[in-house]
C-alpha cells in the first residue's frame, strides 16, 4: 500500500510538472515580442524625423549605428551569462548581480532601476505630448500648446493625472498589464507597417503642402482661410497681413517685399531626389537660433517657429536624445522565471528583436532623409502642416493610425516600466546587499510589491515633472549605459580571469563592449556621465563599507583573488625596503570565561592607527585541543568577525588554539602571514592582573613576558597601551591637548611613526604632538633644540620639541637598549646605502654627535665635531663601560677594534673622544680613551662603572630597608652577565639573582655576593640611582594631563626569573598617566625625510 502511495503521488508531481511546463513561455511570446514592444517607443514617431533633418542622414546614421552597435555587443554579453549554468527567476539583475558581485550588482540594479522609472516617464510624457500637440490641442489648459512654456505646464498637469492613472492599473496587477501590453504592442506593430507602407507610396499627389517665405516654412495655422492654406502676397491674403500689417515693423515688411513665396509637398517622395540635399548637411544650432543662414531674425510672431531652433544641438546631444530608443533589451531576459527554456530563448529571442529593431531604425534613418523635405524634417511639432507629425502625415492609410498608435505605443512601455521597476527594487531589497532597502522586499498576499510599487510612483512623478522628453532622455541615456557596461564588464573580467565556472554556451562576445558604452556616456554628456559614475560610486562603497555578507562565486572575488595571488608573488622573498615599512599589526585580543571577546577599545584603536595603511590580523587563543574545541573555535570567530565590523576595522580574524597563550602566540608569530605579506609589529595590552596567579609555570605574568619574548626573538615591533579603557573609541568626541613622546631611545622612529598615525584620526587630530629628547648632557645654548626641531620639520611633522636633562643614572635602564639600537641603524642605514648626508640626519646620531660636542666644547662655545677615527666607539657615549654586542655580552678588544671600523664608516654617529695627551682637553678635565690599539678602557672609566654600581646597589639596599613592596621606589638592577659587577649595570635586567639577594638576603651565588660587597661602599652621587621612580616623576611633571603619553618601552630581560622586577619597573614608570602606549622597535622601522 505505501508502495502504491508514492506512486500515485509520484504521478500526481510528474503531471503538474507538465502543465507548468505547458504554461512556461516560448521564445517568440517571451522573448521577442516583449522586447520589441519596449526597444520600439514614442522617439521612432516624434524625434527621429527631427532628428534626420538636424543631423543630416549620413550622421544620424552613424549615431544610430553606433548606438545599435553599442546595443548588440550587450545583447551577446548578457547571453554569455544566461547560458553559463540554469538561469534563476529574477531577470537581469539576478544574472548580472551574480556574475560580478553584490557591490556592482547593487550599483547596476540600482541604476537599471532608476532608469527604468524615468523611461516610464519619459514614455508618459511623450504620450501627453502627442495628445496635446496632435489629438486634441484644444485640451490645452495654459493658453497655445505652440509656446514652450504652455506645452510644459500643461504636460505637468496631464502627465501627473496620466501617472497616476497608469500607477492604478500597475495596483490592479500584473493580469491587467499583459492584456494591455498585447494591445499597445499590436498598437506598435500596425504603425510601423503603416509607416513603411507609406515611404514606399509617398509622392506629391498624398503629400500635404507647407509654405514657405524666403526659404522659411510659415506656420500652417497663420494662413489659413476657410481651411484652405492661403500661400500667396496677396494684400488682401493673411501671409500680407502677417508681415506688413498695421503693428508690424518695417523690417518684418521689408522681408516679405524681398523674398519670394512657394508653395511645396512636404513629402515628396522617394523620386524627389531629396536624400542627396539632405544626406550630407547638418544644422546644428544654438538655442533661439534659426537653422537658415537668412539675415532677418526669426520669429514665432511671423510664424516662423518651425525655423528656430527651440534647444541647442549638436552630435552628442541628439545622440543622448537618440539612444533610449534602442534601450529595453532586457525585456525578455526579465522574464526569466516565465520562460520554458531561458538558456535558449534569451540568446535567441533577444538578439533576433535587436536585429529587427536595429534594421528598422537604420532603414529609416536613410527613408526619411529621401522622402520628405529637409525644412519639414526639421519642424520638430509639424507646424508648417497645420500640427501634423511627419511620421502621421506620411503613414498609410491614414494619419490617425499613427496618431492612436503612439498614444497606445507611449502608454503601454509607460506601463510595462512601472510594472517591471518595483519589481527590480524588490529583487535587491531582497537580496539585502542595500541595508536600508529592506522595506521594499514586502509584498502583498497577491504578490505585489506594494511599497516599491509607491516609491517607483514618486520617482516617475518627479521625472514627470521635467515635462520635457529632451531633457529627461539624457538622463536616462547614462542609466542605461552605465547598466550596459558593467553587463559588458561582467563577461569582460570572466574572459580575462578564466574562472573555471565560466563556460558560457554562448560564445560569441567581446569586452569592446565596455570601452562603447563608456566613450557613449561620455559623448552624450560628460557631466551627466560623471553624475552617474558618482552615483554608481557612492553605491558601490556604501555596500562595500556596510561589509556585502553575500558571497556568489562571481568574477570580482576572482578578481580580487588572482590580484591578490599576483601581488603576493610579486613581493617575493626579498627583505621589504624600509622606506615602505608601515606598522603590519598582529594583535591579540584575549577571550573571556565565557568565550565573548573583550577589549573593544584596542580595536578602536587599532583603528586609529589604520592610516598607515598596513596588514591587520586579530587573534585569540583558546587553550586546549582543536579536536575538543572546533565549535568553540567557530563560535568565537563569529564573535571576533562582529567585533571588527562593530568597530570598523579593515582585518583579518583568526582563532589559534594551543596548549597554552605563550604557545599560540609563538605559533602565529613564526607561521601567520604570506612571503612578505606579513605582521611586523605586535599589538598587545599590559596586563593590569599580572601579579594575580595560581600556577606559577604557566602564569600571566610568565605568559605575558614569554610573548614579548618571541616577538623580539622575530624581530617584531612592539605596541604594548596601558590603562586601555582610556583610550577613546572611534565614535567618541575629538581629544584635545597634546600627544607626548618620550625618546630615551631612538627605535628608528617608530615612536614619531605610531604619533604621525595618531594624529591622523579624527579623534586625535586635535591634539598637538610634543617630543621630549631625554639627553644626560647640558644643552646651554639650545643647540640640539634647534636640531631637532629642524629634523621634525624635514619629516614633515609638526611638532614642539623640548630637552630634557637626565642622569645618566636615571636613565641606565636604557643604556644597552641605546646600544643595540645603534647597532642596528647601522645594519639599517647599510642596507639603505645611504649617503653621508643621510647618516648625518639619523635622529639618534644628531643626538650622539650633541653630547660628545658639549663634552669637547669649551664655555658655551659650539663645537666642531671632529671627524670619526677608526677607533671612535659608539658605546663610549652612551654607557661608561666596556662595549657590549646585541647579545648583552662583552665585546672583545679585537671585536671592537673591528667592529668600530665598520660602524663609523657607515653611520659616522659620534666623534671620538680626543686621546690622551691633548692639552686642550685635559684642561677640560673630560674623561678620555687610552690611544693603546686594544681599545680597553682607561682606569677612570672602571673607576665611573664602578660608581654606577655602588650607587644602584645602596639603592637596592635601601629599599630593602625601607620595606618596599611593589618595587615601586628604585629601579631594577640590570644585566645578566655573571662577569664583574660593574657591567651588569648595563642591561636593564639587573642581575635579577643579585636584586633578590639584595632585597630578601638570601642568595648564595656570585651575583648576590657581588652586590653585597659593593652595597658596603659609599658614594656621593645617590641622584645617579637607576630609578624608575625619578623618571616617571619627570614624565608625571610634564605629561599629567597629556592626551597619551608614547614612550620606549625597556629591554626585556634575558634571562628567566627576573619578570616579576621587569613588570614593577614598567608600572612604576607608567603610573599617574591618563594613557600611555609603551614602544619598542624592531631596528627596521625608518622614518625619513628623504625622497630617495
Amino acid at each position: 500500500m505505501v508502495n502504491r502511495l508514492e506512486e500515485s503521488l509520484l504521478l500526481t508531481k510528474k503531471t503538474n510538472s507538465r502543465e507548468v511546463e505547458k504554461q512556461k513561455l516560448g521564445t517568440f511570446l517571451g522573448v521577442f515580442l516583449p522586447c520589441i514592444q519596449n526597444i520600439f517607443g514614442v522617439l521612432l514617431f516624434v524625434r527621429m524625423p527631427w532628428i534626420a533633418g538636424v543631423a543630416g542622414g549620413l550622421q544620424f546614421f552613424l549615431m544610430v549605428g553606433f548606438c545599435c552597435v553599442c546595443t548588440t555587443i550587450t545583447t551577446l554579453s548578457m547571453s554569455a551569462i544566461a547560458t553559463n549554468g540554469k538561469v534563476p527567476a529574477g531577470g537581469s539583475y539576478f544574472m548580472i548581480s551574480r556574475s560580478i558581485g553584490p557591490e556592482f550588482g547593487g550599483a547596476v540594479g540600482i541604476l537599471f532601476y532608476l532608469g527604468t522609472s524615468m523611461a516610464a516617464a519619459m514614455y508618459l510624457v511623450g504620450s501627453v505630448e502627442v495628445f496635446l500637440k496632435y489629438v486634441c490641442p484644444q485640451a490645452s489648459l495654459f493658453g497655445d500648446v505652440s509656446d514652450s512654456a504652455s506645452l510644459f505646464n500643461n504636460t505637468r498637469v496631464y502627465g501627473t493625472i496620466l501617472t497616476f492613472l497608469v500607477m492604478v492599473c500597475v495596483f490592479i496587477g500584473i493580469r491587467f498589464v499583459s492584456k494591455f501590453s498585447v494591445l499597445s504592442l499590436a498598437a506598435v506593430l500596425l504603425s510601423i507597417f503603416c509607416i513603411y507602407i507609406g515611404i514606399f507610396t509617398a509622392s506629391p499627389a498624398r503629400s500635404p503642402y507647407v509654405c514657405a517665405l524666403g526659404g522659411r516654412l510659415i506656420a500652417k495655422s497663420r494662413i489659413l482661410e476657410n481651411g484652405a492654406l492661403q500661400c500667396h502676397k496677396n494684400i488682401t491674403g493673411p501671409l500680407y497681413q502677417l508681415y506688413c500689417g498695421r503693428n508690424n515693423s518695417f523690417d518684418a515688411c521689408e522681408f516679405f517685399n524681398s523674398n519670394n513665396v512657394t508653395e511645396f509637398p512636404a513629402i515628396p517622395g522617394l523620386a524627389s531626389n531629396m536624400f542627396y540635399e539632405n544626406v550630407l548637411t547638418s544644422y546644428y544650432r544654438e538655442a533661439g537660433q534659426a537653422y537658415d543662414d537668412i539675415s532677418f531674425p526669426p520669429s514665432a510672431e511671423y510664424g516662423q517657429a518651425s525655423a528656430i531652433a527651440d534647444i541647442t544641438t549638436s552630435f552628442t546631444i541628439l545622440l543622448a536624445i537618440f539612444f533610449p530608443s534602442v534601450t529595453g533589451l532586457m525585456a525578455g531576459s526579465n522574464r526569466s522565471g516565465d520562460l520554458a527554456n531561458p538558456q535558449f530563448s534569451i540568446p535567441v529571442g533577444t538578439l533576433c528583436a535587436v536585429m529587427v529593431t536595429s534594421f528598422v531604425y537604420l532603414s529609416t534613418t536613410l527613408f526619411f532623409p529621401a522622402v520628405a523635405d529637409g525644412r519639414v524634417l526639421r519642424d520638430k511639432f509639424g507646424e508648417s502642416m497645420g500640427g501634423e507629425m511627419l511620421v502621421a502625415a506620411l503613414a498609410w492609410p491614414h494619419y490617425w493610425v499613427i496618431r492612436i498608435g503612439t498614444l497606445l505605443a507611449s502608454i503601454g512601455a509607460g506601463l510595462q516600466c512601472l510594472t517591471g521597476a518595483p519589481r527590480l527594487l524588490q529583487a535587491i531589497a531582497q537580496d539585502e546587499v542595500i541595508s536600508f532597502l529592506s522595506i521594499f522586499k514586502v509584498v502583498t498576499k497577491r504578490g505585489e510589491p506594494l511599497r516599491a510599487q509607491l516609491l517607483t510612483y514618486a520617482i516617475s512623478q518627479g521625472a514627470v515633472l521635467i515635462a520635457s522628453i529632451d531633457a529627461i532622455t539624457p538622463l536616462i541615456t547614462m542609466f542605461f549605459l552605465l547598466c550596459y557596461g558593467f553587463v559588458n564588464l561582467a563577461t569582460a573580467l570572466n574572459d580575462y580571469l578564466k574562472e573555471p565556472s565560466w563556460r558560457p554556451r554562448f560564445k560569441y562576445h567581446h569586452c569592446v563592449g565596455v570601452c562603447i558604452c563608456l566613450t557613449l556616456m561620455f559623448i552624450s554628456s560628460w557631466y551627466y556621465a560623471l553624475v552617474a559614475l558618482i552615483i554608481a560610486g557612492g553605491i558601490y562603497k556604501y555596500i562595500e563599507y556596510m561589509g556585502a555578507s553575500k558571497e556568489w562565486g562571481d568574477a570580482t572575488r576572482g578578481l580580487q583573488f588572482t590580484a591578490a595571488t599576483r601581488a603576493i608573488l610579486a613581493l617575493g622573498t626579498k627583505p621589504i625596503h624600509t622606506k615602505n615599512w608601515r606598522p603590519q599589526l598582529l594583535v591579540y585580543v584575549p577571550v573571556r570565561n565565557d568565550l565573548s571577546v573583550g577589549e573593544s577599545n584596542l580595536l578602536h584603536l587599532v583603528r586609529q592607527l589604520k592610516a598607515g595603511k598596513g596588514l591587520t590580523l586579530v587573534t585569540t587563543i583558546l587553550e586546549g585541543d582543536i579536536c575538543a574545541r572546533k565549535d568553540d573555535v567557530e563560535f568565537v570567530k563569529t564573535q571576533l568577525d562582529e567585533q571588527l565590523l562593530k568597530c570598523r576595522v579593515k582585518g583579518l580574524a583568526s582563532v589559534i588554539v594551543a596548549q597554552s597563550v605563550a604557545e599560540g602566540m609563538k605559533n602565529m608569530v613564526q607561521s601567520a602571514g604570506l612571503g612578505n605579506l606579513r605582521h611586523n609589529t605586535i599589538l598587545l595590552t599590559y596586563p593590569e592582573d599580572w601579579r594575580q596567579t595560581e600556577d606559577k609555570e604557566n602564569s600571566r605574568l610568565l605568559q605575558f613576558t614569554s610573548i614579548l619574548r618571541t616577538a623580539q626573538a622575530c624581530s617584531l615591533a612592539i605596541l604594548m597601551p596601558r590603562f586601555i579603557e582610556a583610550f577613546p573609541q572611534s565614535k567618541d568626541t575629538a581629544l584635545t591637548g597634546t600627544v607626548d613622546l618620550w625618546f630615551i631611545v631612538h627605535d628608528g622612529g617608530i615612536l614619531l611613526l605610531t604619533a604621525y598615525l595618531l594624529l591622523r584620526n579624527r579623534v586625535w587630530c586635535k591634539c598637538r604632538l610634543r617630543v621630549f629628547v631625554v639627553t644626560s648632557e647640558p644643552d646651554p645654548n639650545g643647540v640640539l633644540k634647534n636640531v631637532m626641531t629642524r629634523f621634525i620639520y624635514d619629516l614633515r611633522i609638526s611638532a614642539e620639541v623640548e630637552i630634557v636633562e637626565m642622569s645618566k643614572t636615571d636613565i641606565s635602564a636604557y643604556a644597552l637598549q641605546r646600544t643595540v639600537a645603534a647597532d642596528q641603524r647601522r645594519e639599517l642605514l647599510k642596507e639603505m646605502k645611504c649617503q653621508d648626508v643621510a647618516a648625518k640626519s639619523d635622529l639618534q646620531t644628531v643626538i650622539d654627535e650633541h653630547y660628545v660636542g658639549v663634552r669637547e666644547g669649551a664655555d658655551g662655545e659650539i663645537p666642531v665635531p671632529p671627524k670619526p677615527t677608526k677607533k671612535a666607539s659608539i658605546f663610549k657615549v652612551f654607557i661608561s663601560g666596556p662595549a657590549q654586542d646585541s647579545s648583552g655580552n662583552a665585546i672583545s678588544e679585537e671585536r671592537r677594534e673591528s667592529k668600530g671600523k665598520t660602524d663609523v664608516n657607515l653611520l659616522n654617529p659620534v666623534r671620538e673622544v680626543k686621546k690622551a695627551g691633548d692639552a686642550d682637553d685635559r684642561k677640560k678635565g673630560n674623561k678620555e680613551e687610552k690611544g693603546d690599539e686594544g681599545g680597553r678602557e682607561s682606569e677612570d672609566d672602571k673607576k665611573s662603572m664602578n660608581q654606577h654600581s655602588v650607587t644602584f646597589a645602596e639603592g637596592v639596599a635601601g629599599m630593602k630597608k625601607s620595606g618596599s613592596q611593589d618595587g615601586s621606589n628604585g629601579d631594577t638592577p640590570s644585566s645578566e652577565n655573571s662577569t664583574p659587577a660593574n657591567q651588569r649595570l648595563n642591561e636593564f635586567t639587573f642581575s635579577p639573582s643579585a636584586l633578590r639577594a639584595a632585597i630578601t638576603g638570601e642568595g648564595e651565588s656570585e651575583n648576590a655576593e657581588s652586590v653585597h660587597n659593593l652595597s658596603g661602599k659609599k658614594t656621593s652621587s645617590p641622584r645617579r640611582l637607576h630609578s624608575a621612580k625619578r623618571l616617571n616623576e619627570l614624565i608625571v611633571e610634564r605629561s599629567a594631563d597629556a592626551a597619551a603619553v608614547l614612550i620606549n618601552l625597556p629591554a626585556l630581560p634575558k634571562s628567566p626569573g627576573s619578570e616579576f622586577y621587569y613588570m614593577e619597573y614598567v608600572e612604576t614608570l607608567t603610573d599617574g598617566l591618563k594613557r600611555v602606549i609603551l614602544i619598542r622597535g624592531s631596528g627596521r622601522e625608518v622614518i625619513t625625510a628623504f625622497a630617495e
